[in-house]
């Protein structure tokens, strides 16, 4: 079984002044959300999709969708938790008690990346069969620079440099055995869904990303995914 968790818990801060979280902010008429959604479900390769939300935004997601005629049912839609661990581990709880095998496959995906394609899909899904937890990346173009008090101390090799993206997928049991055996000062210094099986010592594989798959964190990210919008679905 394959089952998709888009995580939505975020306000975000970063967006600026807006009235919505980011996730509900439109590219080209659409909810950036529901075409996250959208891309995932019309894929095919999902048994299940369970959406993490912000209890006060829950409501509005459920009648979001519903105006948007997708299909996904209300107890699918689950309160995240303080912070992005915290909704993570809501989830693969919830997961667990609905009867998810250690093998089955869970892929985390943000809300805030809507550009996902079954291509990506697919090479991810792949990876997560193969070696248990896999996350895409892209490689680095520009120059790293290490910085410490304004002084550049050192220019790394980009080569072995990449950038993360989404999404991160696991087999089940991996995953919720890894997030069950931090410790909660851990759970305060991880951001990035990957790093929760690190801390174990487990080998976290990687697949190719896709440029396209950004991020909509700023007001920047916005203008450009209206660009990648109109490249990708009005050529």
């Amino acid at each position: 079984m394959k089952i998709a968790v888009v995580l939505a818990g975020g306000i975000g801060k970063r967006m600026g002044d807006v009235k919505l979280p980011k996730q509900f902010l439109e590219i080209n008429g659409i909810a950036t959300i529901v075409l996250t959604l959208k891309n995932l479900l019309d894929s095919r390769l999902f048994d299940s999709l369970y959406i993490v939300i912000h209890k006060d935004w829950r409501q509005y997601l459920y009648e979001l969708l519903t105006n948007s005629l997708l299909q996904i049912p209300k107890e699918n839609i689950i309160c995240g938790g303080r912070e992005r661990i915290d909704s993570i581990e809501n989830a693969l709880d919830i997961l667990k008690a609905k009867g998810t095998n250690p093998d089955d496959i869970v892929l985390f995906h943000d809300a805030v990346r809507p550009f996902i394609t079954k291509e990506l899909l697919d090479r991810g899904l792949c990876a997560a069969l193969k070696y248990g937890a896999c996350v895409a990346i892209t490689p680095v173009k520009d120059t790293m620079i290490i910085v410490e008090n304004e002084v550049a101390l050192a220019m790394p090799n980009r080569s072995s440099l990449f950038h993360g993206q989404a999404p991160d997928i696991f087999k089940f049991g991996l995953i919720y055995d890894c997030i069950k055996s931090l410790k909660p000062e851990e759970k305060l210094t991880i951001t990035g869904t990957a790093q929760i099986c690190q801390r174990q010592g487990v080998k976290v594989h990687t697949y190719l990303g896709d440029e396209r798959n950004i991020k909509i964190t700023s007001i920047m990210d916005l203008f450009l995914a209206k660009a990648i919008y109109r490249e990708m679905y009005e050529q």
